[in-house]
C-alpha cells in the first residue's frame, strides 16, 4: 500500500470527530425522547452535551504531542475505570456497614 493510499492525520482526525459528533447526536436524541424539555436535568444534560462537543473541537484545532496525549488519555481512562467499578464497591461497602 502506497502512502497515497493511506487516510491523512486530518482525514482521520474528521473520521473521528464524525463518529463523536454522531455519538453526541445519539445522546442527544435519547435525552429527547425519554425527558420533558422543560426538566431541569434535561436542561443540565444539554449543556454537559454541547460543553463536551465544543472542547473536543478545540481539542481537535490544537497540535498537541501525540504521546502526551496518549498519556492523559490513559489516566482519563484509568481514573473513569476506577470510578465505574472501584468506588461503587467502596460506597456499597460503606452501606454496608452503616446498615449493621
Amino acid at each position: 500500500m502506497s502512502e497515497f493510499d493511506e487516510p491523512s492525520d486530518i482525514e482521520k482526525a474528521w473520521i473521528y470527530w464524525e463518529k463523536i459528533r454522531d455519538s453526541l447526536t445519539g445522546l442527544f436524541e435519547i435525552l429527547s425522547m425519554s425527558m420533558d424539555e422543560n426538566n431541569i436535568f434535561y436542561q443540565c444534560a444539554v449543556d454537559n452535551l454541547e460543553s463536551l462537543k465544543e472542547t473536543i473541537i478545540d481539542l481537535l484545532k490544537k497540535d498537541y504531542n501525540p504521546i502526551e496525549i496518549k498519556n492523559k488519555l490513559r489516566d482519563l481512562e484509568f481514573g473513569l475505570k476506577k470510578s465505574l467499578f472501584f468506588e461503587k464497591d467502596e460506597n456499597q461497602d460503606e452501606k454496608k456497614s452503616v446498615s449493621r
